[in-house]
């Protein structure tokens, strides 16, 4: 993982899912977005692990540079996140970076703030 993957999941982790945060060194990102632009990330145990389909844990909103919204959502099981996604809030942005760590917001609170 990039330094900052490893800061963007220590920050989400840190507000909302604790017991992950020790995960963090252990986790293998074993696939990246089929498009090739997005920064999406799979993650696994181990480089040979399958792809685990996990349920919505972590649902924020931030901004690009450009003041674009962006979507990231972490999915994950019981045990261990199994992808951070990220996607275009208005359907029409090109997502191609991560939007700053300052600007999340849990999609429970108003992004206008």
């Amino acid at each position: 993982m990039t330094k900052s993957e490893i800061e963007f999941l220590t920050y989400l982790f840190g507000k909302e899912k604790s017991e992950w945060t020790s995960l963090i060194g252990n986790l293998k990102v074993i696939a990246r977005c089929g498009c090739g632009k997005c920064p999406t990330i799979i993650f696994g145990k181990t480089f040979d692990s399958k792809i685990h389909k996990g349920n919505l844990t972590i649902d924020y909103a931030g901004k690009g540079k450009n003041g674009e919204l962006i979507g990231v959502s972490v999915f994950g099981t019981e045990q261990m996140p199994t992808e951070l996604e990220f996607y275009s809030i208005d359907g029409e942005s090109e997502i191609i970076e991560m939007p700053k760590i300052d600007t999340l917001k849990s999609m429970n609170e108003n992004l206008t703030q």
